[in-house]
């Protein structure tokens, strides 16, 4: 490939991103010297042969570079996020100007130099087989399913291969069918939910939402639109409970804080109805935070088998994380059965000191949390047996810890529901159960107080919404 370094440069400035390192190195033969380019794993990416009787120069290095970006023996053309140069190349030319400067040209980073090429928000994607993350434009989606995302053919074909469930093979058919409830998961009466139910809302986006809603890092809302890099990801689920100022939005506070019409109580069903009976306007994102207390309401009303709730009504929540940091928002739960006193109890574990074994009243709604998992819990708080037991977002396929707890409410035979963002995390938890616990589960049904909050993943497509689906365990 001839070379011409103005214009190549601009063709490289334009290319992808992959969110990763290369290095540069020396290859020393008895005959010639080369440079080579290798990617993290020490793969190539481009080799560029050079005059051994020739002193190398900065310039020879990032006509090395230019051209692997150009023209890499694996893959698309593209350029990565770092450069790191290695052995001898490191000690003579790592703080070199010319380098600084070029690389810096190129939105590069150049190992030792404080250039920051991700000043602009970049999405990156991954590749559901081999993870390598980078901009979307180096992906592909499997022609199949159109879910998951690719780097390459030889990653597709690798991850197709077999039928058991950690193959792609056994899921794409799956998925398709997910693919498939996209549009009905994503149908809100909310005036932002096309924005907020799109496949792109990722958690840039979405802290945008919340600060334009005047609520980010407020309230119960502290734990919404998270980062990895926040620092309230390190803290115990617990710290951040606010008694006093839960909801932030001064009108939903207020509303709130009313009883509900007896008129309209039995005809709410869904957001629309919701919002209409509490006069809500229908541009607020409280539902964000009362998709908990109003998923517990509809199980009771819609799902109990029509079992119509007495006047005392225990809830066993288990698996609790941020739920406990949303303890105040339950007292909704209150407004909606205003005929029942409603004890809850949650069970999690590696909870903040300040909420462990800790009680509190909301009218006719009391909620306890317990620092414990449910199956070590040996004698029940409560004088009785609980009428419901739920687990939200539980991901039972994930965690080990949840195989006691199902063989424990089994041997209770109390009814129990959980809710999953997505069908297929119920369909491992389903083969999970079986295998394991001797249980079956009820087929998944739709929330109608689904969050309306799309959660995005990296290395696929398909519709995640807490709480987006309940079942239930079937007892034998």
């Amino acid at each position: 490939m001839e070379f011409h370094e103005g214009a190549n440069t601009v063709c490289v400035k334009n290319l992808p991103v992959e969110d990763s390192v290369w290095f540069i190195e020396t290859l020393q033969s008895d005959e010639e010297k080369s440079l080579r380019v290798v990617d993290k794993h020490f793969k190539d990416i481009g080799e560029w042969q050079h005059n051994v009787t020739v002193c190398l120069r900065p310039e020879d290095i990032f006509q090395c570079f230019v051209k692997s970006c150009l023209s890499p023996c694996k893959g698309s053309a593209r350029r990565p996020r770092h450069v790191v140069l290695k052995g001898q190349l490191q000690e003579q030319f790592n703080e070199n100007a010319f380098l600084c400067e070029k690389f810096h040209q190129l939105g590069v980073t150049f190992a030792g130099s404080q250039i920051d090429p991700s000043s602009n928000i970049t999405r990156w994607r991954e590749c559901h087989f081999c993870h390598m993350r980078a901009e979307q434009q180096l992906m592909f989606y499997c022609p199949l399913c159109c879910a998951v995302l690719y780097c390459s053919v030889e990653c597709q074909r690798e991850d197709t291969q077999g039928s058991t469930c950690q193959s792609h093979g056994f899921w794409c058919s799956k998925f398709l069918t997910y693919m498939k409830d996209t549009s009905t998961l994503s149908d809100f009466p909310f005036e932002f939910s096309q924005e907020t139910s799109s496949a792109d809302f990722d958690a840039t986006r979405y802290r945008s939402f919340l600060k334009e809603k005047g609520v980010l890092g407020e309230g119960c809302w502290l734990r919404e639109g998270l980062t990895s890099s926040d620092k309230v990801q390190s803290h115990r689920y617990g710290r951040y409970l606010d008694l006093e100022n839960p909801y932030v939005l001064p009108v939903e506070s207020c509303v709130l804080d009313e009883p509900i019409s007896v008129d309209c109580q039995s005809s709410i069903m869904d957001w629309a109805s919701y919002y209409k009976c509490r006069e809500l306007d229908l541009s607020s994102p409280v539902a964000i935070l009362l998709q908990w207390p109003l998923t517990v309401f509809f199980i009771i009303q819609n799902v109990l088998n029509g079992t119509e709730p007495g006047n005392e009504v225990n809830i066993d929540i288990v698996g609790v994380e941020k739920e406990v940091e949303l303890v105040p928002v339950f007292k909704e739960l209150g407004n909606l059965l205003p005929e029942s006193k409603i004890d809850i109890h949650m069970f999690g574990r590696h909870l903040h000191p300040q909420v462990k074994e800790k009680t509190w009243s909301f009218g006719s709604v009391v909620v306890s949390v317990h620092n414990e998992l449910y199956h070590k819990n040996v004698c029940a708080p409560q004088a009785q047996t609980p009428h419901l037991v739920i687990g939200f977002n539980a991901g039972i396929a994930a965690y080990s810890s949840w195989i006691p707890t199902i063989k424990k409410l089994k041997s209770m035979k109390v009814p129990t529901y959980f809710t999953d963002y997505c069908k297929s995390s119920i369909e491992l938890s389903r083969l999970m159960l079986k295998d394991h616990c001797d249980v079956m589960t009820s087929d998944p049904i739709l929330n109608p107080f689904r969050s309306p909050i799309r959660m995005t993943s990296s290395d696929h497509d398909l519709p995640w919404f807490s709480n987006a689906y309940i079942f239930g365990l079937e007892y034998t």
